[in-house]
């Protein structure tokens, strides 16, 4: 019989997590020995792995059975009889990894392998995040052959496409208060709200896990706290959570921390804030205050985690480098300031100088941003260089060659902006309080041009790799609960996240001496090493290091609802 998690069993059984849990594989007791009915035949057998369950409890040898996409069985199965058999001795068997942060809206709409994501062990995306979602909006929105406008709608588009991976779904504040108001920079009105309040809940019981905002970008940035309050309390009704790309991560980091954890608080839902850093070297230590501050709300009964990728460079549009005001009414009216001159004289002086207004300003080293994509050939040879290398090139002035290049490509061009400190970065993956989140998206190789941020393909293989293996930042057993038991518990996702008896059949078997991202920032498009076996719902999709060609994804709805 089908059985779901509650929040409560949950947390009981994932309250285990703490420093030192790691147990050498040559200690692991023997397997607890089950008698096994003669009639039992399964559909897959994973024998003579280590598992890792997810909730953080120490490593066991055990086996594990698969039936008809759930996980049928864990104990002594060597005597079953099953239609395959995986021999996992000398690996380690996870859940599959859930990414709590990506931006694989529109990717799986056109190509739903999700090769860079599968690769390295992702079996599940949450998608919408920092506020964007391809819908709600204002008309019929055509993308890759699917159309559609309400959010509802999206989610039918990418289940009726298939993916290889599943799909928790964020509706974003920004989609919404475009399709209601466009890009108008002022509150709106009682009309304006009751509509967005609508977009959400539609959202919401469409099957959405919650609502992001992009607090930085507009027309986000042009929202008050009230307004997302109300709206965030539609989420509430309807079990969602509220993720935030909040208002700054730069010298406001504080005050923007402390207004996502009020929006929780006022709307009574848990709070997610996304991709947590400092941005700007002025500003390095900021999240020593700020996770106090989360430490202090969760002391008081909220539930606030945070999501961090383990890179000191972040990625986004390079237009986010353009004061917020700029950006009124959209993308052609931004790129039309640029191309006025006194405009353009103001822009680049508060780009370099800051405004008051301008809660996500940081200081900017030219030398510090590297072009990740443009939409011309005639730009195609500064992929892979700073705006620093463009403005010697052009002898210009690095704000100049910033604001040229977004007029030349129309504004779509992105960046990878070596913005954080690394021993921070380490102190955010570290904190109990954390969970990965890739900020990436799903890609493949053949299809996606210019270089993204390595993320996109081996954000999970770093933090097993790199940061519990070689660094030891923290025990395995801890690092697989960060990617797996804490997510699905955050989205309330039913049968998620763990291994265990009845649970969605969503794992990993990897070898952890090898496992390790090749990714770089000079060539990202490398597929990591050590992850052998991805099976989503109990079909194998990755095996020997091949994508099979599965698409046995599935939309997921939060338990809450």
């Amino acid at each position: 019989m089908k059985r779901s998690i509650s929040r409560r069993t949950f947390l009981a059984r994932g309250t285990s997590l703490a420093a030192g849990l790691a147990v050498p594989a040559c200690l692991v007791g023997p397997r607890p020995r089950r008698a096994l009915a003669a009639q039992e035949t399964y559909d897959l057998l994973i024998v003579g792995g280590t598992l890792v369950d997810g909730t953080g409890s120490p490593r066991r040898r055990e086996d594990l059975a698969i039936r008809q996409g759930r996980i049928a069985r864990i104990g002594d199965l060597a005597g079953a009889q099953a239609e395959r058999r995986l021999d996992a001795t000398g690996l380690v068997v996870t859940p599959g990894f859930i990414d709590m942060h990506t931006h694989s809206d529109r990717t799986l709409l056109e190509d739903g392998h999700a090769q860079s994501a599968i690769r390295q062990g992702a079996t599940t995306h949450v998608i919408g995040n920092c506020g964007s979602s391809p819908a709600p909006a204002s008309s019929p929105q055509t993308a890759h052959g699917h159309t559609f406008q309400s959010y509802g709608e999206f989610l039918a588009a990418l289940a009726d496409a298939g993916t290889s991976v599943n799909i928790g779904g964020l509706v974003g504040h920004n989609a919404v208060r475009a399709a209601v108001m466009g890009f108008a920079r002022r509150a709106p009105d009682d009309a304006e709200m009751r509509r967005m309040k609508e977009l959400v809940a539609e959202a919401m019981l469409a099957g959405a896990v919650g609502m992001s905002t992009g607090l930085v970008s507009p027309p986000g940035t042009y929202s008050r706290t009230e307004e997302i309050v109300e709206l965030a309390r539609q989420v509430a009704q309807r079990g969602g959570i509220y993720a935030s790309h909040i208002r700054g991560e730069a010298s406001t980091l504080v005050d923007s921390v402390r207004e996502a954890i009020e929006v929780g608080r006022q709307a009574n839902l848990p709070v997610q804030i996304s991709h947590h850093k400092a941005a700007g070297k002025e500003n390095w230590g900021s999240t020593r205050v700020t996770l106090k501050m989360i430490e202090q709300a969760n002391a008081a009964g909220q539930r606030v985690r945070v999501d961090v990728y383990p890179y000191r460079a972040g990625s986004a549009g390079l237009s986010q480098l353009v004061p917020p005001w700029a950006h009124e009414g959209g993308t052609d009216a931004m790129l039309k300031r640029l191309e006025d001159t006194e405009t353009r004289q103001r822009i680049a002086r508060d780009m370099t100088e800051g405004t008051a207004d301008w809660p996500n300003f940081f200081r900017i080293d030219w030398d510090d941003i590297q072009i990740a994509s443009v939409r011309s050939d005639a730009n195609r040879q500064w992929v892979g260089k700073k705006v620093g290398d463009i403005a010697r090139a052009r002898g210009c002035a690095g704000v100049d060659a910033c604001i040229d290049l977004l007029i030349e490509e129309r504004s779509d061009v992105q960046m990878i902006n070596f913005i954080m400190d690394e021993a921070e970065v380490q102190g955010v993956l570290s904190h109990r309080l954390s969970m990965i989140g890739s900020d990436g998206t799903a890609v493949s190789p053949e299809i996606y041009q210019g270089k993204p941020h390595p993320r996109y393909y081996g954000c999970f293989p770093r933090v097993l790799g790199h940061y519990c293996r070689e660094l030891k930042l923290f025990d395995l057993e801890t690092a697989i609960h960060k990617m797996t038991g804490m997510q699905a518990e955050q989205l309330a996702l039913p049968s998620r996240g763990l291994l265990r008896e009845s649970f969605a059949a969503d794992v990993v078997l990897l070898d952890f001496e090898k496992v390790i991202d090749r990714a770089t920032f000079d060539d990202p498009h490398q597929y990591p090493d050590g992850i052998g076996t991805v099976i989503v719902n109990g079909q194998i999709v990755v095996h020997g290091g091949e994508h099979l060609g599965a698409m046995p994804g599935q939309v997921l709805r939060p338990e809450r609802a």
